[in-house]
């Protein structure tokens, strides 16, 4: 039996459902490519017919062979077509898959004379709210659905058949949420939708950053999609102080150094959390973005308030974020030194950005090993590559290395505990003279690649961390990762 993955497996039961009970069915494949789908249809039903259709010739020719080879070529009939023009005959089911919702609803609305009563089995990249409100318009009563995931990717597929009433346009709920609309899941679908957030959610985070009216009226579209998923998904609200706990699971507060600011340093512990955003940095930038994207709060590694206040005013540029802050309801959360001291941290990101393997090492230091013939120069090159670094080297470029030493940021001091360890090379964000001398003394060559570049790459990791810390315990926050840069640089 020809093998198919989840998403041809959704495809196939639908149908080959839609003609049980039909005698001699005939089906036809439209775009039928490599013909997996058309031929394991042939081997499951042994009196279906197969009409396998694509615009591609190499593709109809793998086709026929693959359906040659199982010796079941009598059965199929192929031909070069576009959309539904070789169908030819009565079909009874006729698949449409891997193709944009447009060019299906295309195909449909061209060949709606040769589809009569037929089953219609509709399968999108892209757009599947859209692809159901075109539907249901041209007379398509959504009968079926089904989800898959394949190659990391989730997939909706739709069994659809002309109805003789007239059909009432889909609400945007609808569209969006299709047979989820009552808040009933299965597991499957519970997947699709999470999956379906997530890209939802990474919209929101591309697009916050465009100044564009449209960008902006896009992100706004995608965050009504977003809320409604996680209501239909009957999700848990969540508070400020929940975050904060899981902030501290993450990266434990009692990792940080005794003259760090780190835990919640502004807002309601009790104040529900629908969106945040984690940020390298809180600024005037970031907190702009927090506000397009509706967050209610902000986690920066960087905290504020490291020396006492007596005042908080406009008049210095802390104050005068933390007034805009309090004035949007944005609650504040800091992970600095814990965050860098943490496993899967700061310097445990970096060290992966940079390809170093075997890694270890306490605190805010670590080493690991790299491939043998590594030199200083390849590893620059890593680093700007990686990190999207302006890089300087101390060192000769042709300097081997085997063992990289890492400290985040201002993190030069740390060069002789990583020298220590055994690193010949140390990468670090800011590197004080003296000490790059120091390093030359000790024979470790020196990576400075800038604070912001060595550290920023941890947003990522820790939003992702917290969204999955969050799904586990079905919380309906959303977590978005900043793509500002206070410097004007490309995130």
């Amino acid at each position: 039996m020809t093998q198919l993955d989840q998403r041809l497996s959704a495809i196939a039961d639908l149908a080959l459902g839609a003609v049980s009970g039909i005698k001699n069915p005939c089906a036809a494949d439209i775009g039928c490519d490599h013909g997996l789908l058309a031929a394991h249809l042939l081997q499951r039903r042994a009196d279906l017919r197969v009409i396998a259709s694509d615009v591609s010739a190499p593709s109809l020719d793998k086709a026929r062979r693959l359906m040659t080879s199982l010796g079941m070529e009598k059965r199929a009939k192929f031909c070069v077509a576009d959309g539904l023009a070789g169908v030819d005959e009565p079909v009874d089911v006729i698949v449409i898959a891997g193709m944009g919702a447009g060019t299906i609803l295309k195909i449909i609305g061209e060949g709606m004379a040769k589809i009569d009563g037929a089953a219609v089995i509709v399968q999108a990249n892209l757009d599947i709210p859209m692809l159901r409100s075109r539907l249901t318009e041209m007379g398509f009563a959504i009968e079926k659905e089904r989800f898959a995931e394949a190659a990391g990717r989730q997939y909706a597929t739709l069994l659809v058949k002309k109805s003789d009433a007239a059909l009432r346009p889909l609400t945007q709920r609808e569209a969006l949420l299709g047979s989820a609309v009552n808040g009933m899941m299965d597991e499957a679908q519970r997947r699709y939708f999470a999956w379906l957030r997530g890209v939802r959610i990474h919209e929101m985070e591309r697009l916050a950053a465009l100044p564009s009216a449209n960008a902006r009226k896009k992100m706004e579209q995608s965050g009504v999609e977003a809320d409604l998923i996680t209501e239909a998904m009957s999700m848990n609200a969540c508070t400020v102080a929940d975050i904060e706990k899981m902030v501290g699971e993450i990266a434990p507060f009692e990792l940080a150094e005794e003259w760090d600011n780190v835990g919640l340093l502004l807002g309601r512990r009790g104040g529900e959390v629908t969106r945040a955003l984690v940020a390298l940095d809180v600024t005037p930038a970031v907190i702009g973005e927090a506000k397009a994207i509706g967050a209610q709060l902000i986690i920066t590694h960087h905290p504020i308030m490291f020396g006492a206040r007596k005042r908080v005013t406009d008049a210095d540029y802390e104050g005068g974020m933390m007034l805009s802050l309090a004035e949007a309801g944005i609650a504040l959360i800091a992970a600095h030194t814990n965050l860098d001291a943490a496993p899967g941290g700061v310097n445990d990101t970096l060290m992966a950005a940079m390809g170093a393997v075997n890694v270890r090492g306490e605190g805010c230091v670590r080493v690991g090993d790299v491939a043998e013939g590594t030199t200083l120069s390849m590893l620059r090159d890593q680093a700007r590559r990686a990190l999207k670094a302006d890089v300087r080297i101390y060192g000769a470029e042709d300097t081997p290395v085997h063992v990289l030493g890492c400290c985040s940021g201002a993190g030069s001091s740390e060069i002789g505990e990583a020298a220590a360890l055994g690193a010949d090379c140390f990468i670090t964000g800011e590197v004080k003279h003296n000490l790059a001398l120091e390093a030359m003394a000790l024979g470790v060559a020196v990576i400075e690649a800038g604070h912001y570049e060595t550290e920023n790459p941890v947003c990522e990791v820790l939003a992702g961390a917290l969204q999955n810390g969050a799904d586990a315990l079905k919380y309906k926050v959303m977590f978005f990762c900043s793509k500002v840069n206070p410097f004007g640089r490309s995130v």
